[in-house]
């Protein structure tokens, strides 16, 4: 088996946590599952699920990206990973940053 096809479905694989997670909290609305978050200080419940349910979906396409374009472009695997890692650091940063939003003191 190609080692691209299998890095493409590894990181296949570790997306779909995520997808299962933003579907939890983001259509669900169980923002019960956001570690160290209490609900009962949360403002705007709706919009806090939508906001997380959207970082940890993007994230997850991301994820599952990085694997195609490895799959794709085997050469260029340090690019793709750099640019990946960057990427799904900016939007844990922009997870966490946004949750304060929504959180009331």
């Amino acid at each position: 088996m190609n080692s691209g096809l299998i890095i493409f479905l590894v990181m296949l694989f570790c997306a779909l946590p995520l997808y299962v997670i933003a579907y939890l909290i983001g259509v669900k609305k169980r923002i019960g599952l956001i570690s160290g978050l209490n609900p009962a200080r949360v403002a705007d419940q709706d919009g806090l699920a939508r906001w997380a349910g959207l970082m940890l979906f993007l994230m997850g396409t991301v994820t599952m990206l990085m694997g195609l374009a490895i799959y794709l472009f085997m050469g260029k695997i340090m690019t793709i990973t750099l640019g990946g890692v960057a990427l799904i650091s900016a939007l844990s940063i922009a997870l966490i940053v946004g949750i304060q939003k929504y959180v009331t003191d």
